[in-house]
């Protein structure tokens, strides 16, 4: 890293990174509102490394594609400049990697070091590091040494203060240029105080910025955050809750209306074509923007993005937006036409068509994948293996016989329906009758595969 960076973390008001939240509409929308800093959504470094990046020239942004061609991360040059980007990471090669992929996008990288949740636990990452100074001073040092842009990991209290004294202190000595600090303990919840003596008494111990995180239950505004700022003497403020349930709650002096922030928010969601599940999940919480006598959860019912819209008085603003974009443009299409060609490059693509008929037929007893089972068992070939991967809750399924792998494209919303509409397919592709699934109408020479490597 090059130059001193510690004053990026100093006298700021910074959005903390929440999960599904705090997507580009949501950073955009708080930068349009005044916070100094936005950290992106924890993103997984092994799943980053994986992806391909996309220019998406009808939108303005850069994407991250996921093997199947889900969006992992997206951003605009227009966030760069106070974009921190927050990956998951066990191991310091990885970190390195995915950091040298992200770096010409971003502002800085952050290393979460506090998320509590299981599936961060069981990979060795966020809460799980708090216990294993050694891995935290490899993962931090390798990143500090390797990038050109500041480096900084967020971390939760231990149960000591001495405790999180010394590890902080470790923290330090990689040459981080900022540590923020969630008040609570990894089994605290969010409902419970923060401790910010505890926080205050760390910032006396420690040379490098201190971010406070945690304190949405005393912030109402831009004023309470820097109010924090003088009471603990830490450098900034970083709140996650507190914005969602106003977005505009960084601006100076007071937030807007609710309602005026929701719009804006909803603008930039048509602005960068935000995924439906996105939308519905973030302004679940939007507090007081539901008209009275229509609770949240009866918008959150509409399938039609439109319809939202609408609903927040910004329909016209989707339609003039949208009938700008190329007639044949279509996030979800662009969405499938990358898949398809990802998939088709390293996969066998099958297809077959999935009538509302046929998807009912998967909750019969005797399903696609059963009657598949059978027929490969009756004609020879070794077990069938099927798994799925997802992405923006889209799941894409797999299915190994012998030493051909096969994968179809539908947009599938759970993992047993992509995986018998994939039986499916292949037996329609293959010829094998559904309805007489005790014999099968061929046998194994008339099927497409090219069976094991030691067949005649």
């Amino acid at each position: 890293m090059v130059g001193d960076s510690k004053d990026m973390y100093k006298g700021k008001v910074i959005l903390a990174p929440m999960v599904r939240v705090g997507g580009l509409p949501f950073r955009m929308t708080c930068l349009h509102y005044g916070a100094d800093l936005v950290y992106a959504e924890e993103i997984i470094a092994q799943r980053l490394i994986e992806t391909s990046t996309f220019e998406n020239t009808v939108l303005g942004t850069t994407d991250f594609l996921d093997e199947d061609g889900g969006i992992c991360f997206r951003t605009c040059k227009a966030e760069k400049e106070k974009l921190i980007f927050q990956m998951g990471v066990s191991s310091s090669d990885v970190a390195v990697r995915a950091a040298r992929i992200i770096e010409p996008f971003v502002s800085g990288i952050d290393v979460n070091m506090g998320c509590p949740k299981s599936y961060s636990i069981k990979g060795n990452m966020g809460a799980a590091l708090l216990s294993q100074p050694t891995l935290v001073s490899e993962i931090l040092t390798a990143l500090t040494r390797s990038c050109q842009v500041p480096v900084t990991c967020k971390i939760r209290i231990l149960d000591t203060e001495e405790e999180t004294i010394e590890l902080c202190k470790v923290i330090e000595k990689t040459g981080v240029a900022a540590i923020a600090i969630h008040g609570r303990t990894r089994n605290m919840r969010s409902t419970e105080p923060c401790n910010f003596e505890m926080i205050k008494k760390i910032k006396q111990e420690i040379g490098i910025p201190v971010i406070l995180n945690g304190a949405s239950l005393d912030v109402k505004s831009r004023g309470d955050m820097l109010r924090i700022v003088s009471e603990t003497g830490v450098d900034s403020v970083m709140i996650a809750r507190a914005a969602w349930h106003n977005p505009s709650v960084f601006n100076d002096p007071l937030p807007k209306p609710i309602n005026e922030a929701v719009k804006t928010y909803m603008r930039y969601c048509i602005d960068y074509e935000v995924e439906l599940h996105i939308l519905k999940y973030t302004m679940a919480k939007f507090k007081g923007a539901f008209k009275e006598n229509e609770p949240n959860f009866k918008i959150c019912r509409y399938i039609e993005p439109r319809l939202i819209y609408q609903y927040f008085e910004v329909g016209n603003y989707f339609d003039e937006v949208t009938s700008k974009r190329p007639k044949d443009f279509n996030n979800l299409e662009e969405f499938h036409r990358n898949k398809r060609a990802k998939l088709d490059s390293k996969y066998k693509l099958i297809k077959a068509e999935l009538t509302p008929t046929v998807m009912q037929s998967f909750r019969s007893a005797v399903a696609p994948r059963q009657i598949l089972n059978q027929w490969l068992t009756m004609n020879g070939f070794d077990t069938p293996r099927y798994w799925t991967t997802e992405s923006n809750k889209i799941f894409t399924p797999y299915l190994q016989i012998d030493n051909d792998i096969y994968t179809t494209d539908g947009a599938f919303k759970n993992k047993k329906t992509a995986i018998q509409a994939l039986a499916y397919s292949y037996c329609i592709n293959n010829h094998i009758e559904l309805r007489h699934y005790k014999t099968g109408s061929l046998g194994k020479q008339h099927c497409k595969c090219k069976g094991r490597p030691d067949d005649p």
